[in-house]
């Protein structure tokens, strides 16, 4: 079933009662009944002309299924979205989190069309079943909030490589928890923003057998993450231009849904989500960053063989997300100390 037009329709109780909230106070009336623009064919940067009739119809499909959240204007501001966390995206930015290419380029199209048909896991951002063809208006409507468009193409599309640890899952686990928790020597150094999880002890003996320098965790919580100052908009001026700025936490693995990672056996584009289609898109996410955050893209910041062991690394906390498991581990990490 499709959701009803003007709505961000879900099964969510608690998101039924936002809807039921704004729908109370009327504020969507004016999105429903707002009189269609005219188009004239857009030029794209990258040589592209997208037709009048292409934006029209994605006009329609925005208006139909996600003004309520981003805004009639496309600057996050729909009346739905009101105190969503993370925010709903400011098309007027030309920031997206996951396009496929290295962090703070302009996505790829296939990037964009992926996360309207998944929607984004743990978040009011959904996947929408609708045809093929609305979606992509729906992506070339989209280019209009923002002149990047016109002025720059998107980024190269990053390719996934071949995965250089099948049959040594042991190993690459291994190998992935120095490249988690170690900064330099082809390390990510994850846990300076993520959280460690590892035992202070046990930490202070990687980062010194890898790198040669001691380090004292005595008076340090490297068990806790702290926001990190992004580029995504919270507020906006009458030109949709960002006013003051959202806070980003770091996902801790054991216990934060990931936005383009789903749990082993769920359904996801109406396929089953295997141990290697969750590695895969892990590795996607590590390998581009996050644009508008402090997650930079790591392909070609490390070597191969590490950026696929993380994958296996962080794989195995999420496999461990919100379990008896989770919740013994980060008591003994907080309880853990320093060995004379």
């Amino acid at each position: 079933m499709k959701p009803t037009p003007c709505l961000p329709g879900t099964s969510s109780v608690s998101r039924s009662l936002r809807v039921l909230a704004v729908l109370a106070l009327g504020t969507l009336a004016p999105a429903c009944r707002r009189e269609a623009p005219t188009f004239e064919p857009l030029k794209l940067a990258d040589g592209a002309t997208v037709p009048a009739a292409t934006l029209a119809r994605g006009y329609d499909v925005y208006t139909h299924y996600c003004a309520s959240c981003h805004g009639e204007k496309g600057d996050g501001q729909g009346p739905a979205g009101s105190g969503m966390r993370p925010p709903p995206r400011n098309f007027h930015q030309g920031l997206f989190k996951f396009g496929g290419v290295a962090a703070g380029e302009l996505p790829t199209d296939d990037a964009l069309k992926r996360t309207l048909r998944r929607g984004l896991h743990g978040t009011p951002m959904f996947g929408w079943d609708v045809p093929p063809a609305d979606v992509d208006a729906v992506v070339q409507y989209l280019k209009t909030f923002s002149p990047r468009w016109t002025q720059e193409p998107p980024g190269a599309a990053l390719a996934l490589s071949e995965d250089p640890w099948k049959g040594r899952e042991a190993e690459a686990v291994a190998r992935g928890r120095t490249v988690y928790h170690v900064a330099g020597k082809g390390n990510a150094g994850c846990s300076s923003c993520h959280v460690a999880y590892l035992p202070r002890a046990e930490l202070a003996a990687l980062t010194e057998s890898v790198t040669g320098r001691k380090v004292n965790l005595a008076n340090a919580d490297p068990y806790t993450a702290l926001p990190r100052d992004s580029d995504y908009s919270l507020t906006v001026d009458a030109k949709g231009e960002a006013t003051r700025f959202a806070k980003v936490l770091p996902p801790d693995f054991l216990f934060h849904r990931l936005r383009t990672v789903w749990p082993q056996g769920t359904r996801v584009e109406g396929q089953p989500y295997t141990a290697q289609a969750q590695r895969e898109d892990l590795y996607r996410v590590m390998a581009a960053g996050v644009g508008g955050a402090a997650m930079p893209s790591w392909k070609g910041a490390i070597p191969e063989e590490n950026l696929w062991a993380l994958a296996y690394y962080v794989q195995t906390l999420v496999a461990m997300h919100d379990t008896d498991a989770a919740r013994d581990l980060q008591q003994q990490l907080r309880d853990s100390k320093v060995q004379p």
